[in-house]
């Protein structure tokens, strides 16, 4: 699996089907793999009497126009995910044919939601782990047995202070639940303050952690203190971002523990050039045992030195070799 960047556009949108739009031609113009939102519907996340449900009523959208950002998604080849908070969005994210959807936080203990987003037909899952303890995730990873999850650490501190995202939990997270899960892996929700150099920094702190997504608000533009701003970057740094990212990711490489770590072919060639020659120590008599005080590693002119001392340790001269000269392997029995 390789990186997946996602913009999160969250509720940014404000239920506005035209801005929802321009946030995805955004987020695909700035090279991000997925664009997620959050299907808002008031009354799966509140009682009428709660502070925020006006709010969460203003942020619903007509199903016609979920369709149009799916069928957007595809022209503009990216992929659509979406928070999803009970039956009414789960249904609507599969009807739409969203790639992938994320239960919040929120919802990490909803034992019936985790039940029956089992039992949809969307594979792919994001956990939200921000907040969750290690219980809550061993229970929910055991319900969603089925499904391909990424539990996604991190959590929105409107921005997050950097001693509080806690990346070593990509980590902790892997450890745990690698082996005992069909299918999983870490993300990191990335929320760190936009106008600092950490918000580039603890996304490529968490790929070197073992992320394999990152998740990073995008806005239309801070200036407008569009819902959600607070931790976003504007277009042009969430297309920096992306760039940063990737780069970060492949400074990885694919590294294995044979004998020379499948080294790239510049590196192999960085050997090469940086390996001294074998050379005599001191005059030696040929039909000499070679030991360790007998040669030394300098660099020569030759073309045909041995550069590795385990050739020629306890092997013997066929002649005579000079202070400095440089040994080959026709100078050896």
């Amino acid at each position: 699996m390789g990186l997946k960047i996602i913009a999160e556009l969250a509720q940014g949108f404000e239920g506005n089907p035209k801005q929802a739009i321009l946030l995805m031609r955004a987020a695909a113009k700035a090279g991000a793999d997925a664009s997620k939102y959050q299907m808002v519907y008031a009354d799966e996340l509140a009682t009428p009497d709660y502070q925020h449900y006006n709010l969460f009523k203003s942020l619903e959208m007509l199903d016609s126009d979920w369709g149009n950002l799916a069928n957007l998604a595809k022209s503009l080849n990216i992929e659509l995910h979406l928070d999803i908070f009970g039956v009414r969005s789960l249904e609507l994210a599969q009807i739409i044919g969203a790639q992938a959807i994320k239960l919040h936080g929120t919802d990490v203990a909803n034992i019936g939601l985790l039940k029956q987003v089992n039992n949809c037909n969307i594979k792919t899952i994001y956990l939200g782990a921000g907040g969750a303890q290690l219980d809550e995730i061993e229970i929910a990873l055991g319900i969603l047995s089925d499904k391909q999850v990424i539990a996604l650490v991190g959590f929105q501190g409107y921005p997050t202070n950097t001693e509080d995202n806690q990346v070593s939990r990509v980590n902790s997270l892997l450890n745990r639940f690698e082996k005992n899960h069909n299918d999983f892996s870490v993300g990191f929700s990335d929320h760190a303050e936009p106008n600092s150099i950490m918000s580039y920094a603890i996304g490529a702190i968490a790929i070197g952690s073992g992320a394999t997504v990152i998740e990073k608000h995008l806005t239309l533009g801070r200036v407008l203190e569009l819902e959600d701003y607070e931790a976003a970057l504007n277009p042009d740094e969430f297309s920096k971002f992306v760039a940063v990212m990737r780069d970060c990711y492949q400074a990885l490489g694919s590294t294995s523990l044979s004998n020379n770590f499948n080294m790239s072919d510049s590196e192999l060639t960085y050997r090469r050039n940086i390996r001294r020659h074998v050379v005599a120590k001191k005059y030696l008599d040929g039909g000499k045992t070679i030991n360790d005080d007998d040669v030394v590693l300098k660099r020569t002119s030759s073309k045909h030195a041995v550069n590795d001392l385990g050739l020629v340790y306890k092997k013997t001269l066929k002649k005579a070799i000079s202070q400095d000269a440089p040994i080959t392997l026709s100078d050896l029995d």
